[in-house]
Formats: structure tokens, C-alpha cells, sequence
């Protein structure tokens, strides 16, 4: 089993002041990213009700009312059950790309995905390597030099590790999907799978396809 399989354990929450909220709770109740939360925590425009130091590093709380406040003074929605589909949609369609591996996720989950929205982590592992194999079998650019879809060789542990610390997490911090209780799925959230319809799935695939053909200049 991977380290890459669990997430931070946040040790304060369970010792000590429920009503106090984790840095990466904060990320996941805003729809900004959590690279744009960091950097806001260090320039000071985003200030710890509570900081707890743990050897090297430092683990920083929030009340809820801190959160509303710094979403409301820098325009960031509050993601609830009501408006989860809304921002999953907008963030399809504005999705931002350094590589690939975005639209190849939200291509690889509906097609392994069940009926609950659960999908095995080693379908999409499979449909990532395929998707990179085809390519080179095709003469085409996999990646950027030095990916690991560019090897000879593509090592599945490498494959799992990159959809989870890169692509998935996106989705994840916004609350879009989640890790299964069951370390061998990744899921939808419900407020967003239950509420895409026929049409909706089409559009992300199609969507999919045309930031794909963007990125690689096809």
C-alpha cells in the first residue's frame, strides 16, 4: 500500500476545538485552489485563528466565520450541496491545463464509473496508460519530455501516484470527488453525479476532446 492512499491526518481536529476548521477543510469549502490559499497565508492576506507547530511545519485553523469573511472579501463562493454541480460545470469548462491530465480523468471516470459514481483506481490507471500508449503507437507527442508517459515502460505505481497528487486532487479540494473509505475507489461527489444528465455527460466528453486537441495542437 502507497503513502499516496491516505491524506494528511490532521491530528488537532479530533483533540481538541471542533468548531475550528483545517486548512485543507478551508480549501475545500471555497471554490478557489488550494495553491491560491497557501500563498495567501504567506503574504498575510489570510491570517490562522489558530497555528499548531508540528516539527517542521505548522498546521493552521480557521473559524467558520474567518472563512466567510476572507470568501467574501476576495469574491470566492462557498461551495454547499445547492451550487456543487454549478461550480464542478464551471470548472470543467474553464479547466486550466500544464498538462494533460484533466480532461483524461474526466474522460476515464464516467466511462469506469458505476452507478453510485465510484470508480476502481485501477480502471482509470488503465485508461491513463492506454490513452498514452495509443498515442505513441500513433506517432503522436504523449507528453511533455521527461513524463513519465513518455517511457518505454510505464511503471502503474508512477501512473497512480500522478492521477492522485495531480489531476484527482484538483477535483478533490474542491470537493468534486473524494477518496472511497474503500482505498481501492475514488468517487463523484453526490451532488455532482447525481445531477448530471445525459446531455451534461456528453458536453464533458466532447468538452474533453477539444482541450485535448488544444493542448497537443491538433
Amino acid at each position: 500500500m502507497e503513502a499516496v492512499d491516505y491524506g494528511l491526518v490532521d491530528l488537532f481536529n479530533w483533540q481538541s476545538d471542533k468548531d475550528l476548521i483545517s486548512q485543507i477543510e478551508f480549501v475545500r469549502m471555497v471554490d478557489v485552489q488550494s495553491e491560491t490559499i497557501g500563498r495567501y497565508i504567506r503574504e498575510g492576506k489570510i491570517v490562522p485563528d489558530l497555528e499548531v507547530p508540528m516539527g517542521a511545519r505548522s498546521f493552521k485553523y480557521f473559524k467558520e466565520q474567518s472563512v466567510k469573511k476572507y470568501a467574501n472579501e476576495f469574491d470566492w463562493e462557498i461551495i454547499n450541496a445547492a451550487n456543487t454541480k454549478k461550480k464542478f460545470m464551471e470548472m470543467v469548462k474553464t479547466m486550466d491545463m500544464s498538462y494533460s491530465y484533466k480532461p483524461v480523468l474526466l474522460k476515464a471516470m464516467p466511462e469506469e464509473v458505476d452507478e453510485k459514481g465510484k470508480v476502481l483506481i485501477e480502471d482509470i490507471v488503465d485508461y491513463f496508460i492506454d490513452f498514452y500508449e495509443d498515442r505513441k503507437k500513433r506517432g503522436l507527442v504523449a507528453e511533455r519530455k521527461k513524463c513519465i508517459y513518455n517511457n518505454d515502460v510505464i511503471d502503474r505505481k508512477d501512473v497512480k501516484r500522478n492521477i492522485l497528487s495531480n489531476s484527482f486532487k484538483r477535483f478533490e479540494d474542491m470537493r468534486f470527488m473524494r477518496k472511497c473509505r474503500d482505498i481501492e475507489y475514488v468517487e463523484f461527489n453526490s451532488n455532482v453525479w447525481n445531477k448530471i444528465i445525459g446531455d451534461e455527460k456528453a458536453w464533458i466528453g466532447e468538452l474533453c476532446e477539444e482541450k485535448l486537441r488544444e493542448y497537443y495542437g491538433e
